[in-house]
């Protein structure tokens, strides 16, 4: 067995650059939200949503209709920088999802967060115009500066208003929290992401979905704040599970009760290339059979209803994975029923799970 892979997830220089430039952002709102209310969190929440419905970026959507989804996946993420044409990037991302759609994929939950660029404009267009159903995001993926600078309480207004009221001016409801740590300890702003995190969840019945780092058994520390604040496990979704090789660590997270993200499997099918990013060779250490062979590991123990599948995948990702949003459906499912997973396993991983998860609690 390969060794627990440490330090992967350190992100490219480009998103470091992005964080930077998104922190006097973050600020500017964080000073939006202080002169926002001065009332307790729920007294300023209205009713949630009914649960029988979800967000997506062209209105709520029944739970029931929610379908095959993908639950870690990165539509609204388009960075000037390698696209600075965004016609044609709507073109080639319209493309993705109508290959998507015909391939069997009925719902993507996007977690693309505004500290790195979200653009639900961007997002709704190509929903409309690909007819897949998206669910956008709230929440960070680098915790800004200006979180050392505010309370739990503080943060967690923004994340309900996205919620409730909908991003920016635009009417569109988040329909996921997400969290991030970038290493296996949180720093002072991670860990005030996440308790903002845990406080809006438990006011719109909203569910979380992070990012771990499992080399260094991220989702042990993120689990633990989650319930401190009172979250049940069973409305976590802790992502990127599948980039280490420490299946008891993956085992004791599923009997705690959260959920387990396999959503980098394409990472271990990846070639090398030149000027890769470190993350990105690291992450190939670990076969896409082996991370594959994590579901099936976690069904035979006990966890079918634990599981989530996707691909991590952005437009700037297509050299790492062609398929996009296909890479599961076309390798991974199949590579599952030759080892014996069933099609009614497969479908609860894809269909079940995510209806009972993202359906507000």
């Amino acid at each position: 067995m390969l060794p627990a892979v440490r330090d992967f997830n350190r992100m490219p220089t480009r998103r470091e650059f992005l964080f930077q430039t998104t922190v006097g952002i973050a600020a500017a709102t964080s000073l939006r939200i202080a002169h926002a209310a001065n009332a307790t969190i729920t007294g300023n929440a209205p009713n949630p949503a009914p649960a029988t419905l979800v967000e997506t970026l062209l209105g709520p959507l029944p739970i029931s209709k929610l379908g095959f989804t993908l639950s870690h996946e990165h539509v609204c993420f388009v960075p000037h920088d390698l696209f600075p044409d965004k016609k044609a990037a709507a073109a080639k991302m319209i493309a993705k999802l109508k290959a998507a759609k015909a391939g069997g994929v009925d719902t993507i939950i996007d977690l693309t967060t505004s500290d790195v660029g979200r653009d639900v404009r961007f997002g709704q267009e190509v929903s409309d115009k690909s007819g897949m159903q998206i669910v956008a995001a709230t929440g960070f993926r680098f915790a800004p500066a200006s979180y050392n600078r505010q309370t739990a309480d503080q943060i967690a207004e923004l994340y309900i208003r996205e919620i409730e009221h909908g991003i920016d001016d635009t009417g569109i409801k988040a329909g996921v929290i997400k969290a991030a740590g970038v290493s296996g300890a949180l720093t002072p702003a991670e860990e005030k992401g996440f308790r903002a995190a845990a406080r809006a969840s438990k006011t719109t019945g909203v569910p979380i979905e992070t990012h771990t780092n499992p080399g260094q058994r991220g989702g042990e520390t993120q689990a633990a704040i989650l319930e401190a604040e009172g979250v049940s496990p069973a409305r976590v979704s802790l992502g990127h599970s599948d980039d280490t090789t420490d299946v008891p660590y993956l085992i004791g997270l599923a009997k705690r009760g959260c959920t387990i993200g396999i959503d980098h499997v394409f990472y271990g099918a990846t070639k090398p290339w030149k000027g890769e990013p470190d993350y990105v060779t690291s992450l190939r250490q670990i076969p896409w059979q082996t991370r594959a062979g994590y579901v099936k590991q976690l069904i035979d123990a006990g966890f079918g209803d634990r599981i989530f599948l996707s691909q991590d995948w952005e437009l700037e990702r297509e050299q790492m994975n062609p398929d996009a949003f296909l890479f599961n459906i076309r390798h991974t499912i199949p590579y599952l029923k030759h080892q014996g997973v069933t099609q009614q396993q497969m479908h609860a991983v894809t269909v079940e799970n995510p209806k009972r998860f993202f359906a507000r609690g």
